[in-house]
Order: C-alpha cells, then sequence, then structure tokens
C-alpha cells in the first residue's frame, strides 16, 4: 500500500576519504564524523546515509520516525533504490536499550552499516549529559567477527528483495515569486 512521507534528503559526490569503500574503514570513518559533531556540541539527528559508487544520499529520518511509517521498512526500502547502492548506514544518536530486558532506553551514538550480502558493521557508544564519556568507549561488533545482528538492526537488504519494495523519490519544485 502507497505511503506518502515528507523528509530531506541530501545529495552529494562520494568522497573517499570520508566515505571508503572497505568495511571497518568505513564504519570507523562514519564513527569518527558523528563522533566529531557530538564533541562540537552538535547531537547528530538520525539520518540513513545511502553509498552509492559516485554518490552519497544523506536522508533525514526524524520525519519518518515521527511518522506512522516502519523505519525499518523504509531502510529496507532505501536498499532497493536505484542505480547499484553499495551499502546503507544508520548514524545519530538514537535510543538504546542496554538489554532486552532493560524498559528504559539511554541515548547513545550510534553507526550502523550494512552491505548487500547482509555483512554489518556495527558501533554503540553510550552519552551522558549529551556528551562523549571517555571512560565509556564505543561497543565495536561485526557480522566477520561472529557476533550476532544487533537487535532491531539491519537484516534491510534481506526484507528489500523478499518485500519486493520501492521507494519513489520526489523532489519539491520550489515557489518563485
Amino acid at each position: 500500500m502507497p505511503f506518502t512521507l515528507r523528509t530531506r534528503i541530501n545529495a552529494g559526490p562520494r568522497d573517499f576519504t570520508r566515505f571508503p569503500s572497505e568495511g571497518e574503514p568505513l564504519g570507523q570513518s562514519l564513527l569518527s564524523l558523528v563522533s566529531d559533531r557530538v564533541q562540537d556540541g552538535k547531537l547528530p539527528r538520525p539520518a540513513a546515509l545511502v553509498l552509492r559508487p559516485q554518490e552519497v544520499l544523506q536522508i533525514d529520518l526524524l520525519p519518518v520516525q515521527r511518522s506512522t511509517a516502519d523505519t525499518h521498512r523504509f531502510l529496507a526500502a532505501c536498499t532497493r533504490l536505484e542505480p547499484d547502492v553499495e551499502a546503507i548506514a544508520l548514524v545519530g544518536v538514537l535510543g538504546l536499550r542496554l538489554s532486552p530486558r532493560a524498559e528504559k532506553s539511554v541515548p547513545a551514538l550510534v553507526v550502523f552499516v550494512e552491505w548487500p550480502d547482509c555483512r554489518w558493521w556495527s558501533a554503540q557508544r553510550i552519552l551522558r549529559e549529551q556528551q562523549l564519556v571517555p571512560e565509556l568507549p564505543a561497543r565495536l561488533r561485526s557480522a566477520e567477527e561472529g557476533w550476532p545482528r544487533p537487535g532491531g538492526l539491519g537484516g534491510w537488504w534481506s526484507r528489500g528483495r523478499v518485500e519486493q519494495l520501492a521507494l519513489n523519490v520526489r523532489r519539491n519544485t520550489p515557489t518563485v515569486h
């Protein structure tokens, strides 16, 4: 069933020093970029990064989260954007449950990258009073190290294929007076 949603998407050329092709270096670079924002006193809003061979799309996820849309399904639909999507990353400050039985989530800096072959890389760093805490380093995990995928994250490529999802992106044309 079609669903209409308005969000902001920024597109730009892919800078391979900021967005390398390799798994671990890409994850570490994204972690560094969002950590720098926190250290500058700017909490990064949740965003999806769609990495293409020559372009990066940054999609603001806050309107998706505030709507009735299923954010996981939206990210799965992003994997189906043409042309060739090399990776999808979820970055920003999100609520993180420290255990399956935890009733409340804590704010954390999250970077989660997934590739079409369902490999993934993850970093989670808890924030205290909207700041990075030196004694609480990032918790790094990856599929290649044999870790189980974090609950609620990833599986986007499989879901996109199985559900045959599509995402139609239209630009707003500004009104000129």
